[in-house]
């Protein structure tokens, strides 16, 4: 059991906080530059009056989440170190998926240990990343002696932990955008196109949500490579020409969508065997 406290209790340091709590963990202080936010949140977390602005909190904790967003993960550790705000063994951990540990060190020559957790998973808000996160992958990356300590946290949370480097992040984490963000992305796309034929927002999306859900079920049943169908896994040229024409009266930025993942979807075809040669040069030739 380990003595905890959470700086930034957004969205997925809330939900951490409490499967951590849950599991067993103490919550010791819960830290926002909003006190009603910290009130808040340890309430939600599941413990109530820890909620506090007081950075000096973090002395009681063995462990200190840094729950903030990347680019003042590195300002909040060395701020702690200079308020001498730490207990000489404390771990300091975040969660960015692009960042390695070794950021929370700030380069001082402290003795404090660091470690990087990154749920694979989307956080819209703490509710729901309550259910989302048990059963997801979490990366684990750290500084020497701490991989057995991130791992036994995730588990604690019910996730699975995934060693990674830190030379492997980036990468890592871009995956994940695509896959997440992206994703959003691409139906905020698909749904342009569906209200160019005329109907609404909420329409669109409603339209579009079954094929979405069935296509995930089955990324999950088949793999990627065998659960393309449509057009281009037909080889059916005129079909994608016919896309094309279409597209031609809407923002040039959905052809260019359109175009960009034909090509990928040509070679995921390709991959499952289902493409002529003969109709692959010709619908390349079209997405061109």
């Amino acid at each position: 059991m380990k003595r905890i406290a959470l700086i930034g209790p957004g969205r997925i340091g809330q939900t951490v906080a409490r499967l951590l709590c849950e599991a067993g963990h103490e919550i010791v202080a819960v830290i926002s530059r909003d006190e009603h936010r910290a009130v808040t949140a340890a309430r939600f977390i599941g413990s109530p009056g820890t909620g506090t602005t007081d950075l000096l909190r973090a002395r009681d904790a063995d462990l200190v989440l840094i729950a903030l967003p990347d680019d003042y993960i590195a300002q909040m550790a060395r701020a702690l170190r200079n308020r001498k705000a730490l207990s000489p063994t404390a771990v300091l951990v975040h969660f960015s998926g692009l960042h390695c540990a070794d950021i929370l060190l700030a380069g001082d020559a402290e003795p404090n240990r660091a470690l990087a957790l990154h749920p694979l998973q989307t956080f819209a808000d703490s509710v729901v990343g309550l259910k989302n996160l048990p059963g997801s992958p979490v990366s684990v990356e750290g500084t020497a002696g701490t991989f057995e300590l991130g791992e036994s946290l995730v588990e604690d949370m019910g996730g699975i932990p995934v060693p990674i480097s830190k030379e492997q992040k980036p990468l890592y984490h871009a995956a994940a955008c695509v896959a997440s963000n992206y994703m959003v992305s691409l139906v905020a796309a698909a749904g342009q196109m569906m209200q160019a034929c005329g109907f609404d927002e909420k329409q669109a999306l409603n339209l579009l949500l079954p094929i979405l859900k069935g296509t995930a079920n089955n990324l999950a049943t088949l793999g990627p490579t065998n659960a393309l169908t449509g057009p281009i896994a037909r080889g059916d040229a005129r079909t994608v020409e016919k896309h094309l024409q279409a597209l031609e009266a809407l923002p040039e930025d959905l052809n260019a969508i359109y175009r960009v993942l034909g090509k990928k979807t040509v070679e995921v075809a390709r991959k499952k065997g289902t493409l002529s040669p003969e109709a692959e040069a010709e619908i390349l030739k079209l997405l061109e």
